[in-house]
């Protein structure tokens, strides 16, 4: 009895948060100094509506198009997504007030990746990215430090040129073909790593010059990253959906990352 008393307690208190939202949605929308855009549903806004027209870009041309505005607001969840078409506008997102609109977005695959933002690329502007873009500046993209490095990636390159032309040999003898988009795949792994660790290979490699098995999933959960980093996921702009990531993205990203670290 009483756990149908709790129960029924809680529910009534869900019911009368959802209808508050549901009455006092529109005043507060009202209240805010927004370019026009559509109407969307209180708490998702209007990801149901972008979801169900495919391809994104032209609904956002459409629904700007049908209310004759070169400047939108389109509310997806809790993030405001401003879109804009006349060149004088971009201009002033691009130089008056570009340092409010330069920062990274906060999102969950951005996140994971950069182990909370302690990278420079991923980072929001603050502190952090500031300290990191020093980092990089001075250490990693200056011009000493390319030059330094310029016979470790031409060391490279000549392996690549081996490795293509052994798999080429051998594909002439066994009728195959070369897959040119792993060769260069793995050659962009050779050089980070040679950058990085100071070395090409995690294990023995092959005998042709190829990737060992190591190697291969490295460079696979490296490209995993990229494919999912900034990509749709409902729990970026719903971020309480996040623990039950629905989309996958999470677990994959999680199994990549585990992936890289384990063998670096």
């Amino acid at each position: 009895m009483e756990n149908n008393t709790v129960l029924l307690a809680i529910l009534i208190a869900v019911l009368l948060v959802v209808i508050t939202i549901i009455f006092k949605w529109p005043c507060y929308m009202k209240q805010r100094t927004l370019p026009p855009g559509p109407t969307g549903f209180p708490i998702f806004g209007c990801l149901l509506q972008m979801l169900l027209n495919k391809p994104t870009f032209r609904w956002i041309h459409s629904v700007m198009d049908n209310m004759n505005t070169e400047i939108a607001c389109i509310r997806l969840g809790g993030v405001l997504v401003i879109p804009v078409t006349s060149p004088e506008l971009a201009r002033e997102f691009l130089k008056k007030q570009d340092s409010t609109f330069a920062s990274r977005p906060d999102c969950m695959s951005g996140r994971l990746s950069s182990n909370g933002y302690l990278t420079a690329i991923l980072s929001p502007m603050g502190d952090q990215w500031k300290k990191m873009r020093k980092v990089l500046a001075s250490y990693i993209l200056s011009p000493a430090k390319h030059n330094w490095l310029h016979d470790k990636r031409i060391e490279e390159a000549d392996n690549l040129i081996r490795y293509v032309y052994n798999q080429c040999k051998n594909s002439l003898e066994a009728g195959d073909l070369v897959n040119v988009r792993i060769a260069a795949q793995q050659y962009c792994g050779n050089v980070i790593r040679r950058l990085i660790f100071s070395k090409k290979y995690f294990g023995n490699g092959k005998e042709d010059g190829g990737p060992g098995p190591e190697e291969e999933e490295h460079v696979a959960a490296l490209f995993t990253i990229l494919t999912y980093l900034y990509g749709f996921s409902i729990a970026d702009y719903i971020p309480w959906l996040e623990i039950f990531d629905f989309d996958d993205h999470k677990a994959i990203l999680k199994k990549a990352i585990a992936s890289t670290n384990k063998i670096s």
